[in-house]
């Protein structure tokens, strides 16, 4: 029998936590597809920029050596670069589709 469960997971800080915990719930078989709530846009840069801070976010509030106000700064300043370059291609690739 196959069954199809979806729900929302405000819980999770993590893909992986929420996989282990279908497969921990569900067993081994268990497909688990994670994706934005919806598909807005908005939702789906959320989803995207989560993907890209939260491991290296919850590496620095662990981590006991004090620099976290520094180390995020960093890191919003690394994650910033790349949403900046990812904004720069979709600009070149409209403006060559309009050309």
């Amino acid at each position: 029998m196959k069954v199809t469960i979806t729900y929302h997971d405000n819980q999770s800080f993590t893909i992986e936590e929420v996989v282990k915990l279908a497969t921990d719930n569900y067993g081994k078989t268990a497909k688990v597809e994670v994706m934005p709530e919806s598909t807005m846009a908005y939702d789906h840069i959320y989803f995207g920029l989560q993907q890209l801070v939260t491991h290296e976010q919850l590496s620095l509030l662990f981590e006991q050596n004090g620099n976290y106000q520094q180390d995020i700064r960093k890191l919003r300043e690394e994650v910033l670069y790349k949403v900046t370059e990812i904004i720069d291609q979709v600009i070149i690739d409209n403006e060559s589709k309009v050309g």
